[in-house]
C-alpha cells in the first residue's frame, strides 16, 4: 500500500513538472538585424497671422488650402494687379486662397492709414464683381468679397515674418501647401505665367493625391463611393497666360 502511494506521488510530481515546462516560453533566437531607424521629427509649423484691411485677423498659411501670398509695394502695384488676374482661374476653389501683403513701411501712407485701408476696401469691392464668374465656374456660389484679403503692413509687423526683411520694388510671392509649409518662394516675378504655373502645379499635386486615394478606396470590397466629396476637385480648364518672350 505504501509503495502504491509512493508511485502516485512520483506520477503527480512528474505531471506538475511537465505542465511547468510547457508554460515556459522559449528563449527568442538572437538576431543581428540592425534596428529600424526612427525618422527625425518634423519641425513645428510656424503660423503667420496678420490684420487685413477689413480689420480681420487672418491666418496667412491656413491648413488644408494652397495659399498664395503676393508681396507688393507702392512701386509694384500694377504688377500686383496682373498677378491677381493670373490667379483668377483658381479663385472660388475651396482649397485655394490669395492674400496680398502691401509693404508700406517706408511710405507716406503711414501718415493716413485709415485713408489707405479705405481705398483698399473699395478696390476689393470692385474686384469682387470681376471674380464672381470665376467663383461660379469653380462651383462656388458664395460672395467673393468675403474671401478677398489685402494686408497693409505699415509697421513691419508682417513682412519680416515672411522673410521679407527689407523693402523691395520687386513683386514677390510665397506659396504655402495644405500642410501650411512653404512650397515655393518667388523673389522677383516678372512673368506672371511662371506664378500661375507654379500655383497650378501645387493644386494639381493635391488633386492627384486625392484621386489616387479615391481610386484605391473604390477597389476596397464593400466600398460605396458613389458621390465622393472632393476636398481638391479637378481643375477647371482655363487658358494659361502666355509666357513672356
Amino acid at each position: 500500500m505504501k509503495r502504491t502511494n509512493r508511485l502516485g506521488l512520483i506520477l503527480l510530481a512528474a505531471l506538475a513538472f511537465a505542465d511547468g515546462a510547457w508554460a515556459v516560453s522559449p528563449t527568442p533566437a538572437a538576431t543581428n538585424a540592425p534596428p529600424v531607424p526612427t525618422p527625425p521629427p518634423q519641425p513645428r509649423v510656424r503660423k503667420f497671422r496678420a490684420l487685413d484691411a477689413d480689420n480681420h485677423n487672418v491666418l496667412l498659411n491656413r491648413p488644408g488650402v494652397i495659399t498664395v501670398i503676393v508681396g507688393t509695394s507702392e512701386d509694384s502695384q500694377d504688377a500686383a494687379r496682373e498677378a491677381g488676374k493670373a490667379m483668377y482661374p483658381f479663385q472660388g476653389r475651396s482649397d485655394f486662397q490669395l492674400i496680398v501683403v502691401v509693404d508700406l513701411r517706408d511710405s507716406i501712407a503711414n501718415w493716413v492709414p485709415s485713408v489707405v485701408t479705405g481705398r483698399m476696401r473699395s478696390s476689393l469691392d470692385e474686384e469682387a464683381i470681376e471674380l464672381k464668374p470665376y467663383f461660379l465656374k469653380n462651383g462656388n456660389k458664395g460672395n467673393p468679397r468675403t474671401q478677398s484679403f489685402v494686408v497693409p503692413d505699415f509697421t513691419g509687423a508682417v513682412c519680416p515674418q515672411l522673410g521679407w526683411t527689407k523693402t523691395s520694388d520687386d513683386l514677390r510671392a510665397i506659396i504655402f501647401g495644405v500642410d501650411s509649409r512653404e512650397v515655393e518662394r518667388l523673389d522677383k516675378i516678372e512673368d506672371m505665367s511662371v506664378l500661375q504655373e507654379s500655383v497650378r502645379k501645387a493644386i494639381q499635386a493635391q488633386v492627384d493625391i486625392e484621386q489616387a486615394k479615391l481610386a484605391a478606396a473604390a477597389k476596397t470590397p464593400g466600398s460605396k463611393l458613389l458621390h465622393p466629396v472632393y476636398q481638391h476637385p479637378p481643375l477647371v480648364p482655363f487658358t494659361p497666360i502666355p509666357k513672356s518672350k
